[in-house]
């Protein structure tokens, strides 16, 4: 972790966000980017006048966000940022949100988004929102923070697993562990975890990686109940610091539209902050 791109939209949630970025971050000495993005409405005319106006408009514009966003900042910790965390303020200008922040990451070579969830309602489900595009679209692992979050410490994780690739998930989300010092709790539900094959697959994978802080919990998956609701009741028991996904953005426009992403529906709900990482192909 070396540079993180906190995206803020001046919500309630924002002063969140940036606690939890922080604490993560000063861990490992990263580098934090505080991004917001205004929303400005262009001239429809052709007239050279109106680009000249609109064009001092938008500096203005985006260096009083600037300066708003640098204030809050230091509003949250009141002119006392931990030792050894660096960071810088960005305001862009767009329509196309969740687009330029990914393009924004990439270019600037950003390891971990974060971006604070915001909305439960019918509206926020159906057409999204900027965490769920991120969940769905970014190639960065996303961070996303619920609105009800209360900061504590980070020390335990967990990892709800698919089995599908488990030792390239696993290392991956436990380098983070380690990293945070944190114990790791791999979950993984199943239709048929009683089946010989499954049980030694499963089996074989626990003793690999399992030691004192990685341990392994396989239950059995109930047809009768979404997947999501058995993650919700395991949260609720587990009670992790951050609970670390891994999502398939390469689903075809029926899946999309009919079947919902666990970890997009997951971000509307969580009471953790959620680690989404994009699913890589086997």
């Amino acid at each position: 972790m070396n540079k993180v791109l906190v995206t803020l939209d001046f919500s309630a949630n924002s002063r969140k966000t940036i606690r939890f970025a922080i604490q993560l971050a000063s861990k490992s000495k990263a580098e934090i980017v505080f991004f917001h993005m205004i929303n400005l409405i262009q001239p429809t005319s052709d007239a050279v006048w109106d680009y000249m106006y609109y064009a001092k408009f938008q500096d203005e514009a985006l260096e009083q966000s600037k300066k708003h966003l640098a204030k809050l900042i230091k509003e949250v910790y009141n002119n006392k940022l931990p030792a050894g965390v660096k960071y810088s303020c960005i305001c862009q200008s767009g329509n196309d949100v969740g687009n330029q922040i990914i393009s924004y990451a990439q270019k600037n070579k950003v390891d971990f988004i974060f971006v604070g969830a915001r909305g439960t309602g019918i509206v926020a489900k159906l057409f999204g929102n900027v965490a769920t595009y991120l969940i769905t679209k970014s190639p960065i692992p996303v961070f996303v923070i619920p609105k009800n979050y209360r900061l504590k410490p980070l020390t335990d994780l967990c990892y709800a697993s698919d089995m599908e690739n488990p030792e390239t998930e696993i290392k991956k989300v436990l380098e983070l562990a380690t990293s945070l010092r944190a114990r790791l709790k791999v979950l993984h539900f199943d239709y048929e975890i009683g089946l010989k094959e499954n049980q030694d697959k499963l089996t074989q994978i626990a003793q690999k990686f399992e030691n004192k802080n990685v341990k392994f919990q396989y239950k059995k998956l109930n047809a009768l109940y979404p997947l999501n609701d058995h993650l919700r009741k395991a949260i609720t028991l587990i009670k992790p610091s951050l609970v670390v996904l891994f999502t398939k953005q390469n689903r075809n426009w029926f899946e999309r539209l009919f079947l919902s992403s666990e970890s997009a529906e997951l971000s509307f709900t969580a009471k953790v902050p959620l680690l989404v990482y994009r699913k890589t192909s086997l």
